[in-house]
Order: structure tokens, then C-alpha cells, then sequence
């Protein structure tokens, strides 16, 4: 057993999209880390490298865990050379191995920020080459060992990155759909939605079912990245094989156990190419056969039912506007997916939309319970909790679909819920 690897506590720092840290908070904690300082797109914990090998395999909104080894002043690159250079490297670093270096800089004596860069590379290889004789290859290929420097100001901190390519890629995506969300706030749709992992979820509007394959495999208590087979904390020399070979061990056993009682997932989407998309990453993440794959418009989606006393879960991702689609056009969209939403919800289903373009959303005569805000792809996007479409809305899409029953908004609220808590939509700042 190697101590540096197994005995060594230190701050770690794990990144998360923006917006989902409150999720990532509960996640640590139900992982048994105690999280603390929680920023927009950063949780801070505590804990040994070995308990980073659980948390890069089981979390799911996290997309680095990042391992303290200093946190310092410095002014300039010189400041950085001078700490680094006194740092033992040689404890974490194979002489023969290879290393990159990423960084985020805010410095006012830093123009570029590859020169900071630059300055923890040498002081890497000028420590290595004196202790050992040797010193490390680098470069940005984020496949081996990975040091990331984190410097605003005159605060700096330096960091193994025990990631190395970010966690949101699991691997499935066979085939990608128009403007993807990404994979780690997909699950984070999943986990803030409030569904109980027991009865159905359906993601209609789909694209590449990014978000129902999440689901199922929150459901099934799958660690996504149970399959993974690098990680930059692979490549350190102090590196203990037999954390991960246990820690993978128990994701798997796991996750066989949660499988066998798994709920009905469904994906739809009207676009064929979608629908064949999803099916296709669906198979990729060996799914097949747990989430059916429905290709038809938004008000066609199935809508199974719900156990009596339970409640179901509908995510929905339309689109924008701007990137895709017109705003104007969308609009008779956001009324079809607000019929749905009726429908869904006079059978017992909460839901979450995320829309880039909230502004669309209630000029379609949608109002939300709760709203939150996340970022996706660099846009502000508003999350839609139990959305409903207003009774003027519901006459419009009547008057186009004479043959389409919806209930009245009184109808359809979500169970448990009154009118009166039907407020409109209030944006607020990422949430804690």
C-alpha cells in the first residue's frame, strides 16, 4: 500500500457545470465527503488521492476532481517558479513519465496565460532533474499525469488534476444530435428534479437521449464512469492499482443490484434522425432494451402510469431559438409541449424544461413553480420546474388540434400542488 496515495489528506476541488454546484454538494455528501465552500461551477471537500479514484468514477455532475498540493503568494511567474520548484514533485511524477500542465489565470502581470504555464513546467523539470536525473515530457495531451494552476490576483493554488479528460464524456455518444446538452448536466437535471428513481421517467424532445440514459442510469445506481479506462491518476508514480481495482469492484456490484428493479424509461422525438440517434447512443451505453425509443411529436409522447402515490418525472429539452429554429415558429412548439406537460401532469408526473430562451417559453403562455438558471454551451438557460401552460394557451393549441384532448389548467396541476402555487417565473442566481 502506498502512503502518499492512501494516507495523505488534502483539500480537493471538484468542477461542475455552472449553476449545479448545490447538486454536486449533495452528491459528495451522499458519497459520505463532507462538501464546503460551494462556488457557481466548484465544490471544495476533503480527502486522500484514493478517495479521489471513488469520486472520479461515481460522481456524476462533476467534471474534474482536482488534488491540493499548495495554495501560495504570488506575484508574478517568478513567485510561481520559485514555490513550484520547492514542491516534491518526485513523490507524485514518474521522471520517465509525461505531464501537462492547464491552468486559469487572472494575473495583471500576465499576458498570456501559457507563459504561466510554462513557469510550473520548469519548475517541474528542474526539481525532477535534481532529484531524480531525470525529468518528465510534457506537453497538453491530457491522457497521462495532469497538474492544473489556479491564479487570480496574488492567490495561487496548484493542483493534480486526477481527471484528466473531463468526466462529462462517458463514452456513448455514438451519434451526436443537434446542440447536445452535455452529460454532466444532464445528471444534474436528473438529480435536481426531485424524481424518486422508482416510477417513469420520459424525456420527450430527446435529441440524442442524453438525458434519459442519464436517468436510467441514476436509476440503476450506475457509476458513470464504471467503464472508464484512463484516468490522470493512472499515471502518477505513487499510483495504488488495487483502490481502483476495489472501488470498481463496488460501483459494479452496484449497480447489478440496482438494475434488477429499474423503472420505465421512453425517449420520443419527432426528428427521425433524432430518434435513430438515441437508439444508436442508447446501445452504446448498454441500454438497450431499458429506455424505448418512440419517434413522434412532443403531444403523441407516451405517458405510462404512475403508481398510485407516486409521481413521475418528464425532462424536456426544446429548442431555443437562435441556433435553431425561429423564435417565431417555436412558438406553436412551446404550446404543444406545454399540452403535454397538461396531460403529463393530470397523470401524476413532475417536470423540468430547460430553455435557452425563457422569454419564448412564457410568450407561449408557460408559467413555472420554480425557475433556476444554468449554463449550457456558454447560454443562460432557465430551468422550468412544473411548468404550466395558461388557459388562454390551451384554447390556442385546441383551435390547432380540434382533435387533442387537454384537461383545464385547474386539472392539471401536479399532485399535491394548489393553483395558488403557481407563480411566474422569477429568475434567480445560481443557487448554493
Amino acid at each position: 500500500m502506498n502512503s502518499v496515495f492512501n494516507d495523505e489528506p488534502s483539500q480537493i476541488v471538484v468542477t461542475c457545470p455552472p449553476g449545479v454546484a448545490h447538486v454536486l454538494s449533495r452528491e459528495l455528501s451522499e458519497l459520505g465527503f463532507r462538501p464546503g465552500a460551494s462556488l457557481g461551477s466548484s465544490v471544495e471537500t476533503e480527502g486522500t488521492l484514493a478517495d479521489c479514484v471513488a469520486l472520479n468514477l461515481r460522481l456524476r455532475t462533476a467534471h474534474r476532481v482536482l488534488y491540493a498540493l499548495d495554495v501560495f503568494r504570488a506575484r508574478n511567474g517568478e513567485d510561481v517558479y520559485d514555490e513550484l520548484v520547492a514542491l516534491p514533485w518526485e513523490r507524485y511524477l514518474d521522471p520517465d513519465g509525461y505531464v501537462s500542465v492547464d491552468r486559469a489565470v487572472d494575473n495583471p502581470t500576465i499576458r498570456d496565460s501559457r507563459y504561466a504555464a510554462l513557469k510550473v513546467k520548469d519548475a517541474i523539470a528542474d526539481r525532477m532533474r535534481n532529484a531524480c536525473g531525470r525529468r518528465p515530457d510534457s506537453g497538453s495531451d491530457r491522457t497521462d499525469a495532469c497538474v492544473f494552476l489556479h491564479w487570480v490576483g496574488d492567490r495561487a493554488s496548484v493542483y493534480l488534476d486526477t481527471t484528466g479528460v473531463s468526466l462529462s464524456f462517458r463514452g456513448y455518444r455514438a451519434v451526436s444530435s443537434e446542440a447536445p446538452l452535455r452529460e454532466t448536466l444532464a445528471a444534474a437535471l436528473v438529480l435536481g428534479s426531485g424524481w424518486n428513481r422508482r416510477d417513469p421517467f420520459l424525456n420527450p424532445m430527446c435529441g440524442g437521449a442524453t438525458i434519459a440514459i442519464e436517468a436510467l442510469w441514476t436509476a440503476q445506481n450506475r457509476a458513470p464512469a464504471l467503464l472508464r479506462d484512463n484516468f490522470a491518476f493512472m499515471h502518477l508514480s505513487c499510483f495504488d492499482p488495487s483502490v481502483l481495482t476495489r472501488e470498481r469492484a463496488s460501483a459494479r456490484r452496484d449497480w447489478e443490484e440496482g438494475r434488477k428493479n429499474a423503472p420505465v424509461v421512453v425517449a420520443s422525438d419527432v426528428d427521425s434522425a433524432a430518434a435513430e440517434a438515441a437508439r444508436a447512443n442508447v446501445e452504446a451505453a448498454g441500454a438497450a432494451g431499458a429506455v424505448q425509443i418512440e419517434c413522434c411529436d412532443v403531444v403523441a409522447s407516451p405517458v405510462p402510469p404512475v403508481r398510485e402515490g407516486g409521481r413521475g418525472m418528464a425532462i424536456l429539452n426544446p429548442p431555443y431559438g437562435g441556433r435553431i429554429g425561429d423564435p417565431v415558429r417555436l412558438r406553436d412548439t412551446y404550446e404543444d409541449l406545454g399540452a403535454f406537460l397538461a396531460v403529463a401532469a393530470e397523470a401524476g408526473y413532475g417536470s423540468v424544461v430547460i430553455t435557452g430562451n425563457p422569454e419564448l417559453a412564457e410568450g407561449a403562455g408557460l408559467s413555472a413553480r420554480r425557475v433556476r438558471t444554468v449554463h449550457s454551451g456558454g447560454i443562460e438557460c432557465a430551468l422550468l420546474f412544473d411548468a404550466s401552460l395558461s388557459q388562454s394557451a390551451r384554447r390556442r393549441f385546441r383551435r390547432r388540434n380540434p382533435g387533442i384532448r387537454i384537461p383545464d389548467a385547474e386539472e392539471s396541476l401536479p399532485r399535491g400542488q394548489d393553483a395558488e402555487t403557481m407563480n411566474p417565473p422569477q429568475r434567480t442566481a445560481s443557487p448554493s
